[in-house]
């Protein structure tokens, strides 16, 4: 199992599937694979071609011999032998411990959202992962979501409540879905997108926090990879 869900203080371990519940995701799941079978076959046809262009190169070859041409046809066919069909891209398999930023800096739930904001901008981060007294995992605090609040654009009515009294976990959307370090990024970026959350904690086998994956951390893994396999 390499997701978890934490709601109301519980760890509850979560299978993919179910946090993936855009079906949309499993259209696209079905095109790709499609995709993979008329690729297949698209392959075979090609394998075949060249052996037909193979067969008719020897033949052509007894026609040169007869001709006394024989030796650059030879090199001709040699050359084109050693052509073969660009082997298939395998891509390499990138776990969330390998591009995880750690360690993490949390923030107590009961922290004011102004001292939040401080430590955001001392730390020149973007998020900030939200525990409780007993240093469990409560959520994960954006930035972007607090200066909204502070402009008076987010969901709070500042005219009823005070800013300065308010504490970390007004701003905190449950549940939290977290990953562990061997889950493949792929899987992290579906679930993100299908979850509508930017940073996932990454937690070990005791649901200790290890690390945090963000979207950008993402999108920059995923870009090296396509790189990798175009170069």
């Amino acid at each position: 199992m390499v997701f978890a869900v934490y709601e109301q203080g519980m760890r509850i371990h979560t299978p993919k599937e179910q946090l993936l519940k855009r079906p949309g995701i499993r259209q696209t799941q079905a095109i790709t694979a499609s995709r993979r079978l008329v690729e297949d076959q698209d392959d075979a046809e090609h394998r075949q071609n060249l052996s037909d262009q193979q067969v008719s190169f020897q033949q052509q070859l007894q026609s040169f011999e007869k001709q006394g041409q024989a030796e650059p046809a030879r090199a001709a066919v040699a050359a084109y032998k050693k052509m073969e069909p660009h082997p298939e891209s395998t891509i390499r398999r990138i776990t969330a411990q390998q591009i995880m930023r750690a360690p993490v800096i949390t923030y107590p739930a009961t922290g004011g959202l102004l001292d939040a904001l401080a430590l955001l901008r001392k730390e020149e981060i973007h998020y900030l992962v939200i525990v409780d007294q007993q240093q469990g995992l409560v959520g994960v605090l954006q930035d972007r979501d607090l200066l909204l609040e502070i402009s008076g654009l987010g969901e709070i009515d500042l005219r009823e409540q005070d800013l300065e009294n308010l504490s970390a976990e007004t701003l905190i959307r449950a549940p939290l879905v977290t990953a562990s370090p061997e889950t493949d990024i792929g899987d992290i970026a579906r679930v993100m997108l299908a979850q509508k959350v930017r940073a996932m904690p990454i937690t070990d086998a005791q649901g200790e926090l290890v690390g945090l994956v963000t979207r950008s951390d993402l999108m920059l893994a995923l870009a090296n990879q396509t790189l990798e396999i175009w170069s």
